[in-house]
């Protein structure tokens, strides 16, 4: 079966404080088919979700040899087999790595939409850097080149090793900005420190004339890819410089790895600009998601108890 780094088992491990659970099938006293989750409980209802820091999940498979068209009903069938060994659950969320098994896995929405599953879209930019630097540097935009020489002039790359230093830096440019990290920490030393011991990840600063940090970015690779996990800034930076050198930095080290590195999500217009300026292509992942009515009941109840505390009544 064709892995990503985010379905070891030790990475599973740590980011979920060892909660993973996953269904299999088996054939012929073989695992052929796994689908990772972890629980979320409220109250009598269950959720089953991708763990935290894991962008990307779903099943994997060995459909096995033959044509392709063999393959893809070989895939289909045990993906529909691990839906049908699902726990009972209120909410069901993932997202699926397109990348698995030579593409086929985006069939894997259809398993899934034949068991009443909702199926839409999210995308990502991936840069291949298997290709020589020269022709990675002339992907890049020309304004996108001009930030990156400028930056390299302004701040200087370096490791940094401790994953706190990484948190408290990303937890106070939100503050400074008023806003809430959507992002669950708990589990980041731990990941830190499984993929450190694997040379499996890196965290990346940029740093000013004075020794302050400019922007950081965490970074994790396996199974070919490496992902743009991470990233931050200083609030009181001016542009994305940083942000771009970084980068740049990232694509550099994909590629004396002989990797494809995954830009991780994009999410708004402003995203797009930024991202497709450094020669990625764009991808397609699915979403797939579950609710039944009491959950939908009881997120909208949340919703409704939000906006209430939000007003003012002093």
């Amino acid at each position: 079966m064709k892995l990503s780094l985010f379905h070891e088992p030790w990475w599973l491990s740590a980011v979920s404080d060892d909660r993973a659970e996953e269904v299999v099938v088996e054939s012929g006293g073989r695992i052929v088919g796994r689908l990772p989750y972890v629980t979320v409980t409220w109250g009598p209802l269950r959720a089953l979700r991708m763990p935290p820091l894991t962008h990307a999940l779903g099943p994997v498979v060995e459909a096995g040899e033959g044509k392709p068209q063999t393959r893809l009903n070989k895939r289909l069938s045990l993906v529909r087999a691990l839906i049908d060994k699902l726990p009972p659950h209120a909410y069901f969320h993932q997202h699926l790595d397109p990348g698995l098994d030579d593409g086929l896995a985006v069939a894997d929405g259809l398993a899934f939409q034949e068991r009443a599953f909702q199926v839409s879209s999210q995308y990502t930019f991936e840069i291949d850097c298997r290709r020589s630097l020269q022709e990675l540097r002339d992907a890049l935009y020309l304004k996108t080149r001009q930030h990156i020489r400028k930056s390299e002039q302004e701040y200087h790359v370096r490791t940094v090793g401790s994953p706190n230093t990484f948190m408290g830096f990303y937890n106070s440019n939100l503050r400074l900005m008023g806003r809430k990290s959507l992002v669950d920490f708990s589990c980041f030393p731990a990941v830190h420190a499984e993929c450190a011991k694997r040379n499996f990840g890196e965290i990346l600063g940029a740093f000013d004339s004075s020794g302050a940090p400019a922007a950081m970015t965490y970074l994790v690779w396996g199974h070919g890819v490496m992902y743009y996990l991470l990233s931050t800034r200083r609030v009181d930076a001016h542009d994305h410089g940083a942000v771009s050198l970084l980068l740049w930095s990232a694509i550099e080290r994909a590629h004396d790895a002989g990797l494809v590195l995954d830009l991780d999500g994009v999410y708004s217009s402003g995203t797009v600009r930024f991202l497709g300026n450094f020669g990625g292509r764009i991808k397609t992942r699915l979403v797939i998601r579950r609710a039944s009515t009491p959950y939908r009941a009881l997120q909208s109840l949340k919703r409704l108890y939000s906006r209430h505390e939000s007003y003012n009544f002093t």
